[in-house]
């Protein structure tokens, strides 16, 4: 039987990934662990690298993968190449990961559906002097995750404090992505300059937000789910997102197209990705946000209760070499959505709901899944890898028939999940 190693799994997409396996023909290899690769203070991608060739060398594996950002979705491609097995070029991934680089990318490829953006050293010593574009704008580091340090400019005085932020924050990716990037030889002198712990500003992208999941094998593209992305009514932070997509098909298609232009431009191919988009429906564009080396894990249940099949299979078929199989619109909902349970302002989680109340809730609100990201007692704004505008500290994954009953249940959940907070002193 074959056998897949994963990157840093949890406990819950272990064992789902075990079940595919038992399906698909592969077990499952877990290789690093989860704490190492997603909420260390640093990473240091040599001692990861050779943590992880220690434990290969034990074994045999057809193929490696990950659902993680950086930096397990640039030791991906690393240990495949060195092992002969199906993956990723190394300099697609960095293209695709670097915000800088990405742009560039875009800007070649789609000129009319790349937001205007700009390079900015934080640590320049005019970095907050002049807006690099006309506010408003977005603010990141060219290497960021799951919206960390990533702010809205609305003024000078906004731009002083994200520099300040960044020159305290931005090497805790960004110097380790820098290790990354040395070992592409031929980075363009203008990504190569800048490095990793530079930012990127962008214009503010407006329209319906979209993410387009797919896959590669042997230069062809497939697109198996569109999600759409619901945000706050300032447009700061998502909300929820809901599948199967409700974007015309006109906008589907041409999400489909920008999506094979860039990624053949990039030479991304033998992986699995995901990218985002903001649709204008009235004026035909579909102008993109930004292109992820992974699948995303939080459609994993939508999929599942909608298609019976989930982007887990996508990303394990790909990495072992096979073409993904996928059948979609024959699960036990017809729509899906997850949930971000937020708090807007600091504080300390005082209680949640005890293993026992989760699964009634569960039960009586099926097809339910109910996640905790903090735990009693922690400090919200001491929580990971947040937002700076809000706080999340639960999310809630439902399958209904139709949007307005998802929406229903989803406000019964809320209704019955008690989550209780004390202010800070």
């Amino acid at each position: 039987m074959r056998r897949l190693a994963i990157i840093g799994p949890d406990q819950q997409r272990l064992e789902w990934l075990e079940r595919i396996g038992q399906t698909r023909d592969f077990e499952v290899e877990p290789l690093l662990a989860r704490e190492k690769v997603r909420f260390a203070a640093g990473f240091d991608v040599d001692a990861l690298l050779d943590e992880a060739r220690r434990h290969l060398a034990q074994l045999h594996v057809d193929g490696i993968t990950t659902f993680w950002d950086f930096p397990s979705s640039c030791l991906v491609p690393i240990l495949a190449a060195e092992r002969g097995l199906p993956h990723a070029p190394l300099r697609a991934v960095v293209n695709v990961e670097h915000k800088y680089w990405s742009r560039l990318t875009q800007q070649r490829v789609a000129p009319d559906d790349t937001p205007a953006f700009a390079a900015v050293d934080v640590f320049a010593d005019d970095a907050g002097a002049l807006p690099p574009l006309d506010y408003p704008f977005w603010l990141k580091p060219v290497k960021a995750a799951s919206g960390h340090l990533g702010f809205r400019i609305d003024s000078d005085g906004d731009l002083r404090a994200a520099i300040t932020r960044l020159r305290a924050e931005i090497h805790r990716l960004g110097a380790p992505f820098e290790a990354v990037m040395e070992r592409v030889d031929d980075l363009p002198e203008e990504v190569a300059a800048r490095g990793g712990c530079a930012a990127i500003a962008e214009s503010i992208l407006e329209g319906e937000q979209c993410t387009l999941e797919g896959h590669v094998h042997d230069g062809e593209i497939q697109v198996h789910g569109i999600f759409d992305i619901h945000r706050a009514a300032d447009g700061s932070t998502f909300t929820h997102y809901t599948y199967p997509s409700r974007r015309s098909e006109a906008a589907r298609a041409r999400m489909h197209a920008i999506a094979s232009e860039l990624l053949r431009e990039i030479g991304y191919d033998h992986a699995a990705f995901n990218i985002e988009f903001f649709v204008d429906e009235d004026a035909g564009r579909a102008r993109v946000l930004e292109i992820n080396s992974r699948i995303s894990q939080e459609h994993s249940y939508l999929m599942k209760w909608v298609d019976d099949t989930t982007n887990l299979e996508v990303m394990a078929e790909a990495a072992l070499g096979d073409e993904p199989d996928i059948e979609v619109r024959s699960g036990r909902a017809r729509v899906a959505g997850k949930f971000f349970v937020r708090r807007d302002e600091d504080a300390i989680l005082a209680a949640v709901p005890d293993d026992e109340r989760i699964a009634a809730l569960e039960r009586r609100f099926a097809p339910c899944v109910l996640e905790l990201v903090a735990q009693p007692g922690d400090r919200l704004s001491a929580l990971r890898d947040q937002e700076p505008h809000s706080y999340v500290v639960a999310y809630v994954h439902l399958g209904a028939d139709d949007l307005e009953e998802l929406y229903d249940t989803h406000a019964q959940v809320m209704e019955q999940l008690d989550l209780r907070f004390e202010p800070v002193d």
